[in-house]
Formats: structure tokens, sequence, C-alpha cells
């Protein structure tokens, strides 16, 4: 089981307020880690999201939909900058380890097309000059854009080169993109699980809502597991399933815990309507990020040659964590922290994720990324209200702490 708080976790994580200083005989830390963590809570209520806007991203060796070649650069996009709607922002590019901007020169409508369908919105609608959502850091990846605006990938657009610009942070682009989403669309398409010679294709999963009050609620907490396969969705047979497997799927979509359902109703609801079994059990030991880092394996054969005989349809019944709160008119919303947290993000373009910083002693510090790794991101992420960690980043790429 993963530990609950920091407090748990003096074997993974070092940390400090103030200065980060460690003994004599020890590596100087010069860097505060970095974390990103995947909020779900938004994302639960639509069948076909799979991460939040701007998040910036899986790894792109498994960027699987769009089938780069091998000189094409590989990048991440995000949108960031000062008051702005989720749909617009600063366009920021991240390649070889460090994000940067886009210069506005030559910028037109189409090279805002592909950067707004590279995010999974389905169009874009205008793009602004210089700076206005402010200026941002690093290096100015694009320069000279010539897109069609039917590539795939701002990388493939023509340009100065990646990397060769003359402009400065002043003239950094930004972009307003359609609030729609691309039906269907998912960062990565399909996720490969290779389990006894068996190529195993999680192309998404959902949390699907049975009785009519949890239909009701935003985000869906409690339902079906259901799987995508070969673009119909089937549920997962609960004969081998385990209390880690749902820890696993509530995390996904950021829920940071689990709880027990009534069975009996599901039972009832399941004898009515034939449920359509996927063909592979699942096998999680509770920190994998996603269903598909689980061990897959093919349902064991049963007497009868049915899938799933004398089984039932998996439902996982998610806690919302202490972030949010029920409420009878939207379903969820924020609460009012009593306590002063112990821990927060600092620095991220959007909820979810950050800097992370600790509060000692009436000081908050930062945390040393030696040893720092996405297990340890995902004990701050639950400590948090939120589920399992995206990705967890060091050298400071969300900016140094203070001290």
């Amino acid at each position: 089981m993963l530990p609950q708080s920091l407090t748990d976790v003096h074997a993974f994580l070092l940390f400090s307020a103030g200065p980060v200083m460690m003994p004599a005989n020890q590596k100087l830390c010069c860097h505060t880690a970095t974390l990103f963590l995947v909020l779900k809570l938004v994302c639960a209520q639509f069948e076909d999201l799979g991460y939040l806007l701007g998040y910036p991203d899986p790894e792109q060796d498994q960027y699987t939909s769009l089938a780069l070649s091998l000189d094409t650069p590989r990048i991440h996009l995000r949108l960031a900058g000062d008051k702005r709607k989720h749909n617009e922002g600063r366009v920021e590019v991240y390649y070889n380890g460090t994000w940067g901007t886009v210069c506005d020169d030559d910028f037109n409508i189409h090279a805002a097309q592909v950067i707004c369908r590279e995010l999974g919105y389905l169009e874009a609608v205008s793009w602004v000059a210089s700076s206005k959502y402010g200026k941002g850091e690093g290096p100015i990846w694009f320069d000279n854009l010539h897109c069609t605006g039917k590539e795939k990938t701002l990388a493939l657009c023509p340009s100065n080169g990646i990397g060769v610009s003359d402009c400065k942070h002043t003239e950094d682009v930004g972009v307003i993109c359609s609030d729609r989403r691309i039906p269907g669309f998912k960062f990565v398409n399909t996720l490969p699980n290779h389990v006894t010679n068996l190529d195993v294709h999680v192309e998404d999963v959902r949390i699907r809502a049975i009785l009519s009050s949890y239909r009701k609620q935003i985000p869906v907490t409690e339902g079906y597991v259901e799987v995508k396969d070969g673009g119909k969705w089937k549920q997962i047979c609960n004969t081998e399933w385990t209390q880690f497997n749902s820890r696993v799927i509530c995390g996904m979509f950021g829920f940071p815990g689990e709880k027990k359902h009534n069975a009996r109703v599901y039972k009832l609801f399941a004898q009515r309507r034939k449920p359509t079994f996927w063909d592979f059990s699942v096998n999680c030991t509770g920190t994998e990020a996603h269903l598909s880092s689980c061990k897959l394996g093919p349902t064991p054969p049963t007497k009868s040659n049915e899938s799933c005989s004398g089984g039932l349809p998996v439902v996982v019944s998610c806690v919302p964590g202490k972030a949010f709160t029920t409420s009878p008119m939207t379903g969820f919303r924020k609460s009012i922290r009593q306590e002063q947290a112990l821990v927060r993000l600092r620095g991220g373009a959007i909820t979810g994720e950050g800097r992370v910083e600790v509060l000692k002693n009436g000081e908050w510090g930062t945390i040393c990324d030696d040893k720092w790794n996405l297990f340890s991101a995902t004990v701050v992420c639950r400590e948090l209200g939120f589920g399992t960690a995206k990705e967890a980043l060091s050298g400071g790429q969300l900016g140094q702490g203070k001290h």
C-alpha cells in the first residue's frame, strides 16, 4: 500500500524548510523537486477526455497517434499565462528537457489551428501577439512558422528550425482555441502492455455511473469500470478483482482512495442487463499510475466456456478527497480548509501541478530531487486530495524555491 502522507515516506523523500541543507558526507542538492498531478475530477464526466487541458503530457515516445518519423523533434505543448481561460494562453513548448515559447513573427491562424488541435481542441478561434498572456521564460523554440493548418504537430511546420530565433519574450505568441473538444481525443491512443506473449492495448478506461444517484454527480465517483476494446466499451470480470486494482482506477481519475459499495444493488442490475466482458484479467500492486501498467493476462477459462462465469462486472467507489466536498447542487465544490496545509504546490499553470513546498517550523521550503520519483509524487498527490501522479520532474522545471 502507498504511504498516506509525507510523514510516512522518510525513506523516499528528504525535505526541509528554507534552504536545502544536507550533512557534509552527503551530496548537496541544489534543485527543487517538481510535481505534476493528474487532476481528473473535472474530466471524469466526459467519456472521451483522458487528460486535463494544457497538461504536460505523456512521454513522446508513447505518442502513438502521430506516427512521427525519427527525425521529427518530439515536443509537448501547453497553454499558460495570466488572466486566461482554460482554452487560451501563451503557447509553451517542451523540448529537450526545457519549456520555452513561440515567437509571433509570421504567426497566423493556420499555426494556431495546429496548436489547438494538438492540444485536443476542435479548432482555433484566434491568436494574439506581443505577449498578451505575459512573457514566458526559457528558449524561444519556434520562429517564423509557416503552417498549412493540416500538420498533426507543430514540429512538422516549416520554421527557422527549432531553437533558431532572434525574438525576445515580448514577442511570445498566444492562441485562443474553441471550447469544444475533438471527439475521442486522447494524448496517448494506446498504452501497450506486453504479457505472456500478448500485445494488449488499453484504448481507454472510464467509470460509468449505473445508479441514478451517481449519474447526477460530476464527476462520477462510482460505477462500472469499463475498457474500450475495438471501439466498444466492455466491463471487467470481478472474479479476480482486488482492492489494489480499485485503488489504481480511482487514482487514474483523480481520487485519493476507494471505499466499499453496495454489491447487492449492482448484482440485481447485472441480472437485468447482460454485460459484455473484456477478455483480460487485471492484477495491480496499487502503485501503478494507469490500468495499462498493471499485469494483464487472458481471463482464465471456465467450465461452461462463458466469460466471467459466476462473476459480475467490476464496480469501484472512489473517495473524492479532502480537497473537495459534496454539494447537493453541483455534486462537488471546493472545500474550505479548516487547518493549515503542510504541503502545497506553487508555480504551476493549472490546478494540480507545481513545485512541491513543505511547511516546517512556520517556514515554507522545498524538497530535494535526489531519488524523487513517481511513487513519491503519488504520495504528495493523495495527501493533497488528488489521485495518482502523472509525472514527477526534477531540476526545478517550475522554478526554484525562494531559498
